[in-house]
């Protein structure tokens, strides 16, 4: 039973509307005009499925260019306005990247030089940037195996495959390796060490563009590592020989 409040105030319901406004149902063709007009509206919206779920060979349309597509000059190419036809420009002379100022011969050289006389100290010491602990344990001996152990062996006393190959065919200009575990390696400064990955020994080649400073020092601490679990081993009797290591027990 409605209530006065019910009564009042009727509920607006679509019969109720239809009723009190005194509507009427529109003409066939107003209702078919509409559900044209609702279905038109889907085309675009399936062309733009279409056109993503295809390949074309044609560019894609760019509201909004973004720099996508700006006059270059891409690798190799050739440039009409410098003399030797080269687009690709060398650095001007002198040129420093920013961050790489290299500034600290402790660090980058591994040696200090006298400014008076020019005589040149190797530090003995790490870097004050390095911290030996074992993520850079890891990581130099990471660098080791790859660009040391082929000639200087896993553990330093020069059984790489690379040097065994050249003793084993006796090539004539061939200089065996270093025995890593000697005692003249021992007592040479870290710095010499690093030194001469960076520029190479006789015909050990400069490694200065392949292994970064920091990498260089860290090849440094593993093979300090390994020198100070390893026995000290004997020196080459001749030169071309096979590594001789020391018998076990003596002294590291």
């Amino acid at each position: 039973m409605p209530t006065y409040q019910d009564e009042r105030f009727p509920l607006p319901t679509p019969r109720r509307l239809v009723r009190e406004l005194n509507l009427r149902r529109p003409p066939w063709w107003m209702t078919l005009l509409l559900v044209v007009v609702v279905i038109g509206t889907w085309v675009p919206l399936l062309l733009i499925h279409r056109v993503r779920g295809t390949t074309s060979r044609q560019p894609r349309v760019h509201f909004f260019m973004d720099m996508d597509k700006q006059p270059k000059f891409s690798t190799q190419a050739a440039h009409p306005w410098f003399e030797d036809g080269r687009a690709m420009r060398q650095p001007i002379e002198g040129t420093i990247p920013r961050g790489h100022l290299r500034d600290d011969p402790y660090f980058f050289d591994g040696f200090t030089k006298d400014a008076a006389s020019g005589a040149i100290q190797f530090v003995t010491t790490m870097p004050a940037q390095i911290t030996i602990d074992e993520s850079l344990l890891r990581r130099g001996q990471q660098r080791y195996e790859i660009f040391c152990a082929l000639c200087h062996g896993a553990t330093g006393i020069g059984d790489g495959p690379i040097n065994l190959r050249a003793i084993e065919l006796k090539e004539p200009k061939w200089v065996p390796a270093t025995n890593l575990m000697t005692q003249e390696i021992r007592d040479r400064a870290d710095g010499q060490i690093f030194q001469a990955i960076r520029d190479g020994v006789r015909n050990m080649p400069s490694y200065g563009s392949q292994i970064d400073p920091r990498d260089r020092w860290a090849i440094v601490a593993h093979l300090r590592q390994l020198q100070s679990t390893s026995p000290v081993a004997a020196p080459a009797a001749r030169l071309g020989g096979t590594p001789q290591v020391a018998p076990t027990g003596a002294n590291p």
